[in-house]
């Protein structure tokens, strides 16, 4: 995108924005799937889809226009996600779990703190790990941070981490703590690439701390997944935006959802040029979208897969309304809200899933089992996608009326 056309958009309305971006990341969908063999080789995109979503703005569509980004709200980040993923799921997950979490940094953390970390990146990205896999120690006024966190998504090109720790000593009243660390203090590990099973471009490599020491705003206490948020919140006094509100508990399952919604449109996609190419077997062959079997199968797909973006596009509305109402009532933006917003985001992966594996079942054995092929790589990449923690809707159904009944 030149100078001009950037300025343009940054002037632009947010429905003038989320489309002009939307359409950016379409326009990259032949690019994706070009690049998805060798995308799942190397773990990830490559250095020249990073600079291309650089230069498309797509790293600041969430991040604060105070810190020189789009500051668009949930639905609009969502639907970028979803057009990377049609094109390669692997490239959208990488993209996703760096370029999605100023929800924590921009909310989170105080202001002299995002001068910084926001300053010294341009685009802040960074993997979001909520699991304290490492330790905080209070040093000298500030924390040693040490530890290794595995599935961090999105580290190949990011700028920070963002990690959940132990905390030892100093002002500590709670056990645990996010810490936001540099990418100068923290080491990449090769241990992805051509170790899993799906989502193999998705940069979920392991990082390692060894004796990093951060300042003391560097850390922000208690649990990532059930931080409260409301009118008082750091993000919303510093930006006025009531999305920098939510918890991470919701989104997280919206980011996920919106990956898998995509790869349910890639499915379909797939299926669709099977159709147009491949003929049914059996002694009268005919084209196979002319043949009742697959012309039932494909509207299945599709009807999944519009019902699955429907319902997401509702959860992330929905999410944004809770962020708006956190503002104004006691309890900001309760587990409950949460817990509503996951499980929507999960029903969508559900049906998501279903116009997978359908299309992954009628698209025949020398697609569905041939090693290159897009559809395996579809299906794998959303079987491995669910074993995740996040799209868990049984759980996150628990979790949502344990909350529900106790407020």
């Amino acid at each position: 995108m030149s100078a001009t056309e950037y300025a343009s958009l940054a002037a632009a309305s947010g429905d003038e924005l989320r489309n002009a971006l939307t359409t950016k990341a379409r326009e990259l969908r032949p690019r994706l799937l070009a690049e998805q063999e060798a995308t799942e080789q190397r773990g990830t995109f490559s250095l020249e889809m990073h600079e291309t979503f650089r230069a498309e703005g797509f790293y600041r569509i969430q991040q604060p226009r105070r810190y020189g980004g789009h500051e668009l709200d949930v639905p609009s980040f969502l639907a970028v996600v979803r057009e990377i993923a049609r094109g390669c799921p692997g490239s959208a997950w990488c993209f996703c779990l760096s370029a999605g979490h100023h929800m924590q940094m921009a909310a989170l953390f105080p202001a002299a703190v995002q001068d910084e970390v926001y300053g010294s990146a341009g685009e802040f990205l960074a993997p979001c790990r909520p699991i304290p896999m490492g330790d905080a120690e209070w040093v000298d006024g500030g924390w040693r941070v040490t530890g290794e966190w595995d599935y961090c998504s999105g580290a190949p090109y990011s700028t920070h981490a963002l990690v959940a720790a132990r905390i030892h000593g100093g002002p500590a009243t709670q056990p645990i703590g996010l810490v936001v660390v540099p990418r100068a203090q923290w080491t990449m590990l090769d241990n992805w690439r051509g170790t899993v099973f799906g989502m193999s471009g998705s940069g979920s490599n392991s990082i390692r701390v060894e004796n990093a020491v951060v300042p003391a705003g560097y850390l922000v206490q208690g649990s990532v997944m059930s931080m409260p948020a409301g009118a008082d919140s750091i993000g919303f006094q510093l930006h006025g935006n009531p999305m920098f509100c939510g918890q991470t508990a919701g989104y997280a399952q919206l980011e996920i959802a919106a990956i898998l919604v995509g790869t349910a449109r890639a499915a379909t996609d797939e299926y669709e040029r099977l159709l147009r190419t491949k003929i049914t077997s059996g002694p009268k062959p005919q084209p196979r979208y002319t043949a009742g079997e697959h012309q039932r199968a494909f509207a299945s797909a599709i009807t999944f897969s519009d019902a699955a973006e429907d319902v997401l596009e509702r959860a992330a509305g929905r999410y944004m309304d809770f962020c708006r109402a956190a503002v104004t009532q006691p309890q900001g933006f309760s587990r409950a809200d949460a817990g509503r917003t996951a499980m929507a985001a999960n029903q969508a992966v559900d049906l998501a899933w279903q116009a997978v594996d359908l299309a992954f079942r009628m698209s025949g054995s020398s697609e569905g089992a041939r090693n290159g092929a897009r559809m395996q790589r579809y299906y794998r990449d959303f079987s491995m996608a669910r074993t995740n923690m996040s799209p868990k809707l049984d759980m996150e159904a628990q979790t949502f009326a344990e909350a529900y009944f106790a407020s």
